[in-house]
């Protein structure tokens, strides 16, 4: 079954999350090889292009990173608003409603959570 590129990107974001850089060829490792390397590339070239991933070239491939977190944050921003508008209750609903296994915990953490954002929006 194909994916869709959201879930590639987002795979490929959290790949480079811990800061070091790696090639193309190295993502599709991480990835576990199920995704062609053309369309690895395609992506983090894309993903370049939208300013989440800065590369630069090493001999005959580029090196990837991803740029500042707060830079990775527009990312999620931008998905929000492209799939759900700008509001992120509505995000939230749609995924709670679609998790097959929330549990009484997940609940729990998920109130603490939004106890934790209206304390530090104060």
């Amino acid at each position: 079954m194909k994916r869709a590129f959201g879930e590639l990107e987002l795979q490929i974001l959290r790949i480079l999350k811990s800061g070091k850089r790696k090639t193309v060829k190295e993502v599709q490792i991480d990835l576990g090889g199920r995704d062609n390397y053309n369309t690895v590339m395609t992506v983090m070239a894309r993903l370049a292009e939208k300013k989440q991933l800065a590369r630069e070239r090493k001999g005959l491939q580029y090196e990837y990173w991803l740029l500042d977190s707060s830079d990775s944050n527009s990312f999620i921003n931008t998905l929000k608003q492209k799939l759900f508008g700008v509001k992120a209750s509505i995000l939230i609903n749609h995924l709670i409603e679609r998790v097959d296994d929330l549990s009484e915990e997940n609940l729990e953490e998920m109130e603490k959570m939004i106890q934790k954002a209206r304390v530090s929006k104060k």
